[in-house]
């Protein structure tokens, strides 16, 4: 993962005769203490000290980790190699990165030797919960090219611990914002977790903020009483209007929910009561013709993904959103959401006249 900004609008068409162009472009690059705990034992029954509480890692070993990190992703990105990648990244961060080798293609020589640039994490602040509370750490901090100024906005990432012992980035979102929410701090100096993202804190639970962010692609009503509005959700709701937009009148598009194949949250506890999450969201496009003279012509993107780039009456783009939340603790107050990104992660032709989505009887 190298980002510190991506693409606003996550597709384009345009009419050309009864062919309906689409250039569903890709998205383009567009607090507490350090965690390490100051538990010092207390007396027991029996007058012996206790052990210090320790976190899941120390901030020394945290360090380490996304030295490690860093190490490897720099290698990976020079030959845009997944292979490489998948030792230090998983989940949707692995998903995102891989979208984001194959859009290579299609960009320029300076664009991809700009990419390739090796690149470091600063001013980092670890946010490390107390062992066997989780299996993974957060750090927010700044990117960082040679001989470049620092990223202006803090990225929000997710290390976890893999059933095989390894460390991998599983979450990351860039923040659009330079406010942060400052993290809840245990007596022993841990970041805390949220022990069930299920529950409602505030005006929602932390499980229902992918299902707010798809609300504003589908213009539900209830998107504007439960999130505030943010550049975020203004380019979010440009989106599913500006594509309707340039298909119309031959076409159009509609967006909904995608397989939740990397659909995973992790959330801390914010000093207010409140909370900071990091979550991922699939959004599947359905772009269509509106007549039986009328077809979409895949993007440059699109055809990444595709055996063909033939015209088709509809084709199904699969976007994979990653995204930071503040939740307040008054249920009167609305979510807010720091940053998103988002990559296409597949492309496929309807399978039918009605444009069923490929492997599937809906």
């Amino acid at each position: 993962m190298k980002s510190s900004a991506r693409g606003r609008l996550a597709g384009m068409a345009c009419a050309s005769g009864m062919v309906l162009l689409v250039t569903a472009c890709g998205g383009a690059d567009g607090g507490s203490g350090d965690g390490g705990g100051s538990g010092s034992g207390a007396d027991s029954a029996g007058g012996k000290k206790r052990a210090a509480p320790a976190g899941v890692v120390t901030t020394a070993r945290a360090g380490e980790i996304v030295d490690h990190y860093e190490k490897f992703n720099n290698q990976a990105n020079k030959e845009s190699d997944p292979k490489v990648l998948s030792k230090v990244e998983g989940g949707a961060v692995f998903e995102q990165s891989k979208s984001t080798y194959k859009m290579q293609r299609n960009w320029s020589k300076k664009e991809r030797a700009d990419y390739r640039e090796p690149f470091h994490y600063v001013d980092r602040r670890f946010h490390i919960p107390k062992k066997g509370a989780a299996d993974w750490f957060m750090m927010t901090a700044h990117s960082k090219n040679a001989g470049e100024k620092k990223g202006k906005y803090p990225g929000i990432l997710v290390f976890e611990r893999q059933s095989g012992g390894a460390w991998k980035m599983v979450a990351s979102s860039y923040s659009e914002t330079k406010w942060m929410p400052e993290l809840a701090e245990d007596k022993d100096g841990f970041a805390v977790p949220l022990p069930d993202t299920a529950k409602k804190t505030g005006p929602m639970a932390p499980d229902g903020l992918s299902d707010a962010l798809l609300e504003l692609y589908e213009g539900t009503p209830s998107a504007t009483t439960r999130v505030a509005e943010s550049g975020t959700t203004k380019w979010i709701r440009k989106v599913p209007k500006e594509q309707n937009r340039l298909l119309s009148p031959h076409g159009e598009a509609e967006f909904s929910r995608g397989e939740p194949t990397h659909e995973k949250i992790h959330a801390l506890k914010t000093k207010d009561g409140g909370s900071l999450s990091v979550f991922s969201t699939h959004v599947r496009e359905h772009d269509r013709g509106t007549s039986a003279i009328a077809s979409v012509n895949p993007s440059d993107s699109m055809e990444v993904y595709l055996d063909s780039g033939s015209s088709m009456p509809s084709f199904f783009v699969d976007w994979l959103h990653q995204t930071s939340a503040y939740i307040p603790p008054k249920s009167s107050a609305k979510v807010r959401l720091l940053g998103s990104e988002y990559d296409m992660t597949d492309a496929k032709p309807g399978a039918g006249t009605d444009g069923e989505m490929p492997g599937t009887d809906t």
